[in-house]
């Protein structure tokens, strides 16, 4: 990959055309440290621009510091400046968005970065190859943005949906696709919920009814299926109701924290090609934890759960 840098540059930061597949995934928490780090120790990571024939320059890596350095008004910064054009144009391109993808920023953008690359004329082999990775992985990635409907794809590139609630939508059919994600645009749904919703939607044993309700009504329909939910587990037994001390109530709450705080940290220690494997029991503890977030609210602030179902 040597032969292909050429050297750092001062070069203007409005030259640069955004890559729109890495603004889709750019966190805006991402993007403040940023800015707070150019600040007070300025760009810690160079920013990658390839370089056209014709002179053009867009962006290969480091989304979240163009975008932090134009928040900031800067006009000039240091970037990495890379010649695309000639024969070897497509390997140096790939090498260089395949950068983006040690910041994990999620399947769909991975796998619209992937389709970039292979748009380029560079073969999946090579593309395994460079990468470490599976030819399943690959396709898996490159398919899941042949399932997202078009009209999404816009609104994550325009900012209304965030790339990663975009995959959960993908796994709906495509012709559920584009309601669906307007719905939950328009009520603020997080990704959790996003999740929970699809893979209701998916299951074979959803009711019609259902279905429609969760495209139309995505919250109530949330809240059905968790107290569906709830009326499973209970399994029809007798539920006596015992007075129990506030003390075990407290040490049950501090017990349940540090296990949440210790599955965090070891989560967050999983690379996300590991971690798929316990997608299953994450889902299901997901669930449990929406009852659980629902009872708490109703608990601290009775009031304002009272006015929300009143409206």
């Amino acid at each position: 990959m040597e032969k292909y840098i050429n050297k750092v540059r001062e070069i203007d930061v409005a030259a640069v055309a955004g890559n729109k597949t890495l603004a889709a995934a750019v966190d805006r928490r991402a993007v403040e440290r940023c800015k707070e780090a150019i600040e007070k120790l300025g760009v810690v990571h160079t920013p990658v621009v390839g370089t056209t024939d014709g002179g053009t320059r867009f962006l290969l890596s480091g989304q979240s510091e163009l975008t932090a350095l134009r928040e900031l008004g800067v006009k000039k910064m240091d970037a990495i400046e890379v010649d695309v054009a000639g024969s070897g144009g497509a390997s140096a391109k790939l090498s260089l968005l395949l950068i983006s993808l040690q910041d994990k920023p999620g399947a769909l953008c991975e796998g619209l970065l992937l389709q970039e690359a292979v748009n380029s004329g560079v073969p999946r082999s090579e593309i395994q190859s460079m990468l470490g990775k599976s030819a399943s992985w690959v396709s898996n990635r490159l398919s899941l943005v042949t399932r997202l409907d078009g009209n999404v794809y816009e609104m994550v590139k325009s900012g209304l949906l965030e790339a990663r609630s975009a995959q959960e939508v993908a796994r709906l059919p495509a012709e559920a696709q584009f309601a669906f994600a307007e719905t939950v645009v328009r009520e603020g749904l997080p990704k959790s919920a996003i999740e929970s919703l699809v893979a209701g939607y998916n299951d074979e044993s959803c009711p019609s009814a259902v279905k429609t309700q969760i495209l139309k009504d995505p919250r109530a329909a949330l809240k059905r299926m968790i107290d569906k939910r709830r009326a499973v587990n209970a399994g029809g037994q007798d539920i006596h109701k015992e007075k129990t001390m506030p003390d075990a109530v407290n040490d049950r709450i501090k017990s349940v924290s540090l296990q949440l705080a210790e599955l965090c940290y070891i989560l967050c220690k999983e690379p996300p090609s590991e971690a798929v494997r316990y997608g299953d029991a994450l889902r299901a503890l997901e669930t449990e934890l929406l009852i659980l977030l629902m009872k708490v609210k109703k608990l601290v602030s009775p009031g304002k759960m009272e006015a929300g179902h009143s409206g």
